[in-house]
């Protein structure tokens, strides 16, 4: 009964003050989304006008600072920010609510690399389909350090990602190492054996590989310095993907994720796990919120659905 109470003295503060709606709430999470109440209004005059004194009202109604202006556009304050997270958070609760109360399909938005949706993701979609017939299912390409951002701000359900890059604020499920392979064209000869022992293999081998200068290319680097190899790199993409479809029509070798061989099912090109490349390894996870968990409980099923059927 004294929870009770509080409750209803809690809600009775809240609301007896005027400024505090959804509506104003949505304009607000618009304007941080778009990072300027121009962008977030699309060139209307009107709808400028409009989420500027919506925003203004809630600041009011807080008694705080929301938004910063910053250059052209603004930023939010580490209160704007917190009250980001809530109001999407209920949002999302209260669609989830909707959805399953009208039989509609509940949406869950998965951030993974481009590798990791084209030969993990993508082939498990019947399995998980299956397991979550009511999901309607987003894949976002986004670099490991946004998915991590978008994790921990709720603008995505879950990330398949490195394990060493997960922050100790979200919680992970474990999928297994993703390993990597010398991937060889029809025709195409190594400077040595096959077999995958020695080194010597990637010497002077045309080969397509990822462009910049990230974890992988530091890699490939560092082991042909070891080994005193001449990386003979004739193409470079902006991701594996790419270099996949470039082994198809260029005829070039690459060193790939080994989960690429779904790529080649039906091509003739070999796949060598050359033992020189384990140290190539990462641990790949599943990871998510647990307080957007907690909030969206439809995604609970998802979360062990998606920790079973993307293992390695």
């Amino acid at each position: 009964m004294h929870k009770g109470y509080n409750f209803l003295v809690m809600f009775s503060a809240l609301l007896q003050q005027t400024g505090l709606s959804l509506d104003r709430l949505q304009s607000f999470c618009l304007v941080a989304e778009a990072g300027g109440v121009t962008k977030a209004a699309k060139g209307d005059p009107a709808r400028q006008s409009l989420f500027s004194r919506q925003v203004k009202e809630l600041e009011e109604f807080f008694g705080t600072e929301l938004i910063r202006r910053r250059g052209r556009g603004v930023v939010l304050t580490p209160a704007g920010q917190r009250l980001n997270v809530a109001a999407r958070e209920c949002f999302a609760s209260l669609w989830d609510f909707k959805s399953e109360c009208q039989g509609l399909p509940v949406d869950i938005v998965i951030g993974a690399g481009e590798s990791i949706i084209r030969w993990l993701l993508m082939p498990k979609l019947v399995e998980v389909q299956k397991a979550l017939p009511n999901a309607r299912l987003k894949f976002l390409n986004l670099p490991t350090s946004e998915i991590v951002r978008r994790l921990s701000d709720g603008l995505v359900d879950f990330g398949v990602l490195r394990k060493d890059a997960v922050g100790q604020a979200l919680r992970t499920a474990a999928l297994g190492t993703m390993g990597y392979s010398l991937f060889l064209p029809a025709g195409v000869k190594t400077g040595a054996s096959s077999r995958g022992e020695d080194a010597k293999m990637l010497d002077g081998l045309a080969l397509a590989t990822l462009e910049g200068e990230g974890s992988f290319r530091q890699e490939l680097a560092a082991l042909a310095r070891k080994h005193r190899l001449r990386l003979n790199i004739q193409l470079e993409c902006s991701s594996f993907p790419l270099v996949a479809t470039a082994m198809e029509t260029g005829g070039l070798a690459a060193v790939l994720p080994s989960i690429a061989g779904v790529e080649f099912s039906q091509a003739d090109i070999k796949e060598v796990q050359a033992a020189p490349l384990k140290s190539f390894g990462r641990e790949i996870c599943l990871a998510w919120n647990p307080r957007l968990l907690r909030i969206r409980t439809a995604l609970d099923k998802a979360e062990r659905t998606f920790a079973n059927v993307f293992r390695m």
